[in-house]
């Protein structure tokens, strides 16, 4: 034990002389604090942006009011007034903001069919949206292996190209301690840094503290081991340290690059997701057939889902808001199959990727982070449902103005259903992934004290 720590001793001073890997270090943290500095304030401005929502309802309901100053006719409030169904982002959101910059946080409603104002969301960026988010989650997937990649590729081989490997093994000291020195060095400054980082995050991003502390924990531990244990393989060779620099950032590039476009590509062939576009322009035609259809035809399919309202009275006349919103709301009815294929394949989708992404450690943890943080697949279509649900109580909320012919007044407005949505955290997800990442552990450092073992003779 004297003997290792004289050699973390060693390791320590030879860290601080060596500028190059000050200045990696120094990168890394500094990167870091950005990705927090972004994270969070993206998810405040999100916040900012939902709560401008609420006075936006206002300005319009006081619209609504001087424009009809009176009793209204409620099918008038419902084609002129607007709310909004809004996904709150969980204090987690600001570590991984995963799909949150992608899909609509916020959508606005009227009375209208549902499925197109669902998906006629803002125009995104492409190129924003293939950089990516740099927040901390990023940081730690993407840029903290690179660290490790610069403080272990030359752990041995360093060594062994100055001469002084030889002289260091014919001491009383053993070659897989001096591996094993050199990586708990290393791994003490890395994790030391990731701790660091994860703890400015919770803190400026003012995190609620639960289970997901352990989870979040234990994924940064174990993503961090299991890269040491590729450069521990990579060392294994035995190697110059141009071979082992090479070799690492191949595979720092195969299993963050690589693997995740060609699994992108499997998953998207192997379970197709049909087009929202496509589900909105055949709703539209069916809306806009409905024009053309005979009235009583219409209410008849209506009542057949609405039987309270069939003894309301008879329409008379070119135009009334009820057969306009009965054929409106039978658009939503002809496309229900369409909408919920395409939400079970969006699923269906991630719940492959689920099952494939043990073969990329960084794919697995960063759907484990996405999970934790609420901003996943699965918490946007339950946003998405939540959403519909809204627009059912809504069209509950006027159907009684609309078929009971009663006047819609100010005061009204008040009982107008509200809409309240947090994205909550997949707990289950982030587990599953949880477990799969000691095996993958496991695996390197199996591997790379088979390949010590073969060529140990090598350094003799």
């Amino acid at each position: 034990m004297k003997i290792f720590r004289i050699l973390i001793k060693y390791e320590w001073l030879n860290f601080r002389a060596d500028k190059g890997l000050l200045i990696l270090t120094t990168l890394i943290l500094v990167a870091g604090l950005y990705g927090i500095y972004y994270g969070t304030t993206a998810i405040e401005r999100q916040r900012e942006n939902i709560a401008a929502l609420d006075v936006l309802t206002e300005h319009n309901v006081e619209e609504m009011k001087l424009k009809f100053p009176g009793e209204a006719d409620a099918g008038d409030i419902g084609y002129y007034h607007s709310t909004y169904a809004v996904n709150y982002p969980d204090s987690w959101a600001s570590l991984s903001m995963g799909q949150r910059d992608v899909n609509p946080i916020y959508i606005k409603l009227r009375l209208l069919n549902l499925q197109s104002q669902l998906y006629d969301t803002d125009n995104v960026n492409p190129l924003k949206v293939l950089a990516g988010n740099f927040d901390l989650a990023f940081v730690l997937v993407y840029l903290f292996p690179l660290l490790i990649i610069g403080l272990c590729f030359n752990i041995l081989s360093a060594e062994k190209e100055q001469g002084t490997l030889p002289l260091l093994l014919s001491q009383p000291i053993s070659l897989p301690l001096v591996v094993g020195a050199k990586l708990t060095f290393r791994l003490m400054i890395v994790l030391g840094l990731a701790l660091l980082l994860s703890v400015v995050a919770m803190v400026w991003g003012q995190v609620i503290a639960d289970v997901r502390l352990f989870i979040w924990l234990s994924v940064v531990i174990l993503y961090c081991l299991f890269w040491f244990g590729i450069a521990f393989v990579v060392a294994a060779l035995q190697k110059n340290s141009a071979f082992n620099a090479v070799s690492l950032l191949g595979v720092w590039l195969l299993l963050t690059i690589i693997i995740p476009a060609l699994l992108n590509v499997y998953v998207a062939v192997k379970q197709p997701v049909p087009q929202a576009l496509d589900l909105t322009i055949k709703q539209r035609e069916v809306v806009h057939g409905g024009w053309d259809k005979p009235k009583q035809e219409t209410m008849k399919k209506f009542f057949a889902l609405y039987p309270e309202w069939t003894d309301t009275t008879e329409i008379q006349g070119r135009f009334a808001w009820r057969w306009y919103y009965a054929f409106h709301h039978l658009g939503d009815v002809a496309v229900e199959a369409l909408a919920r294929d395409y939400k079970e394949s969006l699923l269906a989708r991630h719940k492959l990727v689920e099952e494939l992404n043990l073969i990329s450690p960084p794919v697995n943890v960063q759907g484990i982070l996405n999970a934790m943080a609420g901003s996943d697949l699965p918490a946007h279509v339950a946003f998405l449902q939540s959403a519909t649900a809204y627009h059912d109580a809504l069209r509950e909320f006027y159907y009684p103005f609309l078929f009971k012919q009663v006047a819609f007044t100010h005061a009204d407005f008040n009982h107008e259903p509200k809409h309240s949505f947090t994205s909550s955290p997949d707990l289950a997800t982030a587990a599953g992934g949880l477990l799969k990442l000691p095996g993958s552990v496991l695996v390197v450092f199996v591997a790379g004290l088979l390949l010590f073992r073969i060529n140990k003779l090598s350094v003799q």
